[in-house]
């Protein structure tokens, strides 16, 4: 079990590096939705090639009809997520989502949905999921920004509530992919329908939202200086792979948890080293401080 926990920090690693690419294939392509829908699609041609070669394409149609809902839930979380942004600034767009993640996450190990491992909660538990979200809002929170309190917003309280709800679908998302997973007797079939399904919805919207695709093209003509730009999708691949492979070893929660950990680790070491030709800017005292309460966090909550 202890080298299982590893696991989802690496992927929560890939996916702090996920983010920051796809917002990278965003610049270059101009719209966020033909760049998650490009980021699917890599995704999903990468795991339906490790599928065909490791066991043959196959899907049974079996199962309660909830199963089939991870593709469609994900792709409406990464869409809220879009949204959130202009309309809640940069901190809510990041806490309200983990929030509402996190949350969904002990109500699905304490009552065991989704055909999920049931684990109850204990007040120990409790108070390492404190520490992590104290220490997640050290860490996103910035110090004299003025994008941190966006002005009055028409129906700011739904979209608050639609924050935290995109983060709760993104808990049902990883624990239904696990099940499907069971099913199939394949974590790897599972997490390719998830991404094809996912890659199918958001191309739709983008042509319902009628837009261009010409810098598409323009983006394969920079040629290999940015190969980098399109291992967005083959890094979400592997999050949703492991995550569908480990849910039913370790629970929702754990996953959640220590991805939070990676992701914010990794979002940190970009940000300070300016990687991925993202805009440098050093690691504050408070954000080091925010990290550390979060892995003590993280480590109270696996002890218990």
């Amino acid at each position: 079990m202890s080298l299982l926990i590893l696991l989802p920090i690496g992927m929560g690693l890939l996916l702090g590096t996920q983010t920051a690419i796809n917002s990278r294939l965003r610049a270059f392509v101009g719209s966020p939705y033909i760049a998650s829908a490009i980021s699917f699609t890599v995704g999903t041609l990468f795991l339906l090639s490790l599928t065909a070669i490791k066991e043959g394409l196959h899907l049974s149609i079996s199962g309660p009809w909830w199963a089939w809902l991870g593709g469609l839930l994900g792709t409406i979380a990464l869409t809220t997520n879009i949204l959130l942004f202009p309309k809640l600034g940069s901190v809510q767009t990041a806490v309200l989502p983990i929030f509402g993640q996190i949350f969904a996450s002990l109500i699905i190990d304490q009552y065991g949905l989704f055909a999920s491992v049931q684990t109850k909660l204990t007040w120990i538990k409790l108070l390492g999921l404190l520490l992590v979200l104290a220490g997640v809002l050290l860490t996103v929170v910035e110090k004299n920004s003025s994008n941190q309190r966006p002005g009055h917003v028409k129906g700011l309280l739904a979209w608050q509530l639609a924050g935290i709800l995109a983060g709760m679908l993104g808990a049902c998302q990883i624990t239904i992919n696990g099940h499907l997973g069971q099913i199939q007797h394949s974590p790897l079939v599972a997490a390719s329908y998830s991404f094809a399904s996912g890659a199918i919805i958001l191309w739709l919207v983008c042509l319902f939202k009628r837009h261009s695709f010409t810098s598409v093209k323009a983006t394969f003509e920079q040629g290999p200086r940015y190969w980098w730009i399109w291992l967005g999708g083959f890094f979400g691949a592997l999050y949703v792979f492991g995550s569908a492979f480990l849910v039913t070893k370790i629970g929702t929660s754990q996953i959640v948890i220590f991805a939070l950990f990676g992701q914010l680790s990794a979002s940190a070491l970009i940000e300070h080293f300016g990687l991925l030709e993202s805009q440098p800017k050093s690691v504050h005292f408070q954000k080091i401080c925010g990290l550390i309460l979060l892995f003590i966090g993280v480590i109270i909550t696996k002890l218990v």
